[in-house]
């Protein structure tokens, strides 16, 4: 799994029926892990088509360093979302050893979709030529852009806490949690400052990849509260639809891909290009077509 998931196995389970969460917990961990299989990639599906994915970028944060190829321009494309910037690297040329750090304001702006200074996700860079620098380099990987990239950082309480587990190993992939009912597979949680993905919840205890979307594995004493991501509601929508589309076609024998015309017909005869079209419509990175 890489990146984001846009919604739970409990969330999906409330799509389709009611009492979602009853359900989830009466569940094998073999059809758990088949719907959350299935999130997963329809998730990657909503980052491709969004065109999310150059940098392995999504709607949820993701921390790393993009490099980008230069034209001697002093405007940078950044085709991302960037929420925060950590620094910015410029080499004139692809040989040259020497580098060069300009400095937020002092140097360059950061502008945003619409080309305003806030708020944030930025998604170019511009030298204004009255600072340290005139021009981006020319040539191949010349400029380093490092920060948290992705459409949103937004985190919401889960009410649980780590009970054990975690105190002593940052390597460590289950630990017990203060309660279950608040977290479900599919989750990427918080704690601290380290992003975990959770792939599996039996009663107590959770199963997680550890240091996520460029965070750092660490320890976590026990009570650390535990946060989760959410996401634009309309990027958790268009999961969910794409989601219950191919559980269906699967359950008819189709892997619902193509055009609509695997889905039984209670399903309205929709592609899955069109549902992403018409859900996430202005979420693209369509300036960067």
């Amino acid at each position: 799994m890489a990146g984001h998931v846009y919604a739970t196995v409990a969330e999906a389970d409330d799509y389709s029926t009611s009492g979602g969460s009853t359900k989830f917990a009466t569940q094998a961990a073999a059809v758990v892990a088949l719907k959350l299989g299935i999130l997963e990639s329809v998730s990657r599906v909503i980052d491709e088509k969004a065109e999310r994915s150059d940098f392995g970028s999504g709607f949820g944060p993701r921390i790393g360093t993009n490099h980008y190829d230069g034209t001697a321009r002093n405007t940078l494309r950044l085709r991302d979302d960037l929420l925060t910037l950590t620094s910015l690297t410029i080499r004139l040329a692809t040989r040259d050893s020497g580098t060069i750090t300009p400095t937020a304001d002092t140097d360059f702006y950061l502008l945003n979709a619409e080309g305003a200074y806030e708020p944030a996700p930025y998604r170019k860079i511009v030298l204004h030529r009255y600072g340290v620098v005139s021009a981006f380099g020319y040539g191949y990987r010349v400029t380093d852009v490092a920060g948290v990239w992705g459409g949103s950082n937004q985190t919401v309480a889960t009410g649980t806490t780590v009970s054990s587990g975690l105190a002593a190993d940052a390597t460590a992939t289950t630990f017990v949690t203060s309660a279950s009912p608040t977290l479900s597979p599919g989750m990427t949680l918080f704690i601290g400052t380290e992003q975990l993905y959770l792939s599996g919840l039996s009663g107590t205890t959770a199963t997680v990849a550890r240091g996520v979307n460029g965070t750092t594995s660490a320890v976590h004493v026990d009570a650390s509260t535990i946060a989760r991501y959410t996401y634009d509601s309309r990027v958790h929508e268009v999961a969910m639809r794409l989601y219950q589309r191919r559980l269906r076609a699967r359950d008819a024998g189709a892997d619902g891909a193509e055009d609509g015309i695997d889905v039984p017909m209670h399903m309205r005869y929709e592609s899955e290009d069109t549902i992403i079209r018409r859900g996430l419509y202005g979420l693209r990175l369509k300036e960067m077509v």
